[in-house]
């Protein structure tokens, strides 16, 4: 295979530089001042324009002995000359941004330079406490440039108030109870009056025997607690719905009919009172001694309104035209006692408080007092009040 003479050039000049080492070292060895190694001359490669065509002669072969070429040290390797023998052309130098392959694109007269591969990270930004989160009492104006040093001991933390509850301002409640409105109250005839023979016990022909059985009244009350003296004063109002219902009376019917009741049609008469009450809770004990039980009383004006309706769910209307509804006004007055549940559950109770607002909770029962008929013979009304307990619930919020 042909060798240029490019590539021969480097091995003859290191092969006798490798020569004169030797003969020095024996020189030395047998007494004698070793003499300066002549420089070889450098000679620079030659790039021809042209590659020759036929193989360079061979290079003169070294004069050392081969046994003492063999004992020096092994020469260093030389870096292949970046000139090709087939291109005249060097290659351009290898970027320093680019990784280096060590192995093929090494240049000794090129520097090696390393970059960093890992991208450089933000810096940290750290901010400064505004005036409002610093404690009081102390002065953190800079003094030479420095901030001032704190002192563990003038640095005072304020205790934490124990939770008393959120502010109590209304109260809602919710009742249930017997009634039985008074409208024979004021009959002065024989017998059972107009609504007792509608309404009234029947024997097996329909016919009135006795007096209505109570029926279900529904009460839903409001307050709003305007002063606290031992416990809330408030103005409250309050609205219920009671109906009763039975089987129509005939109009005409002989003693020997099976019944004097009208199983097509059934009649109702309801009953929705409004009350406008100032009432007053004492709180004192349950509040301060712990004490669950809250007596109360309320008093003031009542107003009901009243109808008598058909099957239908229409107004009845009597042989004179006239429809059968009205209103009457009066008077109520409840006295009650309240069970606050604060005590089964304190912890629970704080915490209702605290994520509602519902300040205590009750079970309460009382008594009512009720004449709604028009102030008595002041007034010619149809009485719909009653006197009757009721059990319910209440919540202070």
């Amino acid at each position: 295979m042909a060798t240029s003479t490019t590539e021969a050039l480097p091995v003859t000049i290191n092969t006798f530089a490798t020569a004169g080492f030797v003969l020095a070292f024996a020189t030395n060895a047998a007494g004698q001042p070793p003499a300066p190694p002549e420089a070889s001359p450098e000679v620079p490669p030659e790039v021809p324009s042209e590659v020759p065509s036929e193989a360079p002669s061979e290079a003169q072969p070294s004069t050392v002995a081969p046994a003492e070429i063999s004992a020096a040290a092994p020469p260093p390797a030389v870096p292949e000359s970046p000139v090709s023998s087939t291109n005249g052309d060097a290659p351009p130098p290898a970027s320093t941004e680019d990784s280096v392959d060590f192995a093929t694109d090494a240049d000794p007269q090129d520097p090696v330079r390393f970059t960093e591969s890992e991208a450089e990270r933000d810096p940290v930004e750290f901010s400064s406490p505004t005036a409002e989160q610093l404690p009081e009492g102390i002065d953190f104006s800079t003094a030479g440039g420095k901030a001032p040093m704190l002192d563990a001991a003038e640095v005072t933390v304020a205790p934490v108030a124990p939770f008393t509850g959120t502010p109590q301002r209304f109260a809602i409640e919710v009742k249930f109870g017997p009634y039985l409105p008074s409208v024979d109250a004021d009959y002065p005839g024989p017998g059972l009056g107009a609504y007792a023979d509608v309404f009234g016990k029947t024997n097996s022909r329909g016919v009135a025997v006795g007096q209505p059985r109570d029926r279900l009244m529904t009460q839903l009350g409001f307050e709003w607690q305007f002063v606290n003296v031992g416990g809330p004063l408030s103005i409250g109002t309050s609205i219920g719905f009671f109906q009763a219902r039975a089987q129509a009376l005939l109009v005409q019917t002989q003693p020997a009919d099976p019944t004097v009741r009208s199983d097509a049609d059934r009649v109702r008469f309801s009953v929705m009172p409004f009350t406008l009450l100032l009432g007053y809770r004492f709180e004192l004990l349950a509040d301060r001694f712990k004490v669950p039980l809250v007596p109360y009383a309320r008093g003031g004006l009542a107003y009901g309104i009243w109808w008598a309706g058909n099957g239908d769910g229409d107004v009845s209307v009597n042989d004179a035209g006239v429809k059968g509804r009205g209103g009457s006004a009066g008077w109520q007055v409840n006295l009650g006692m309240m069970l606050r549940l604060d005590f089964l559950e304190p912890s629970a109770a704080k915490a209702l408080d605290s994520a509602t607002g519902i300040n205590h909770t009750y079970i309460m029962g009382e008594w009512q007092f009720s004449r709604m008929d028009g102030f008595g013979s002041l007034m010619n009304k149809v009485s719909v009040g009653d006197d009757t307990w009721y059990l319910g619930l209440a919540i202070e919020i």
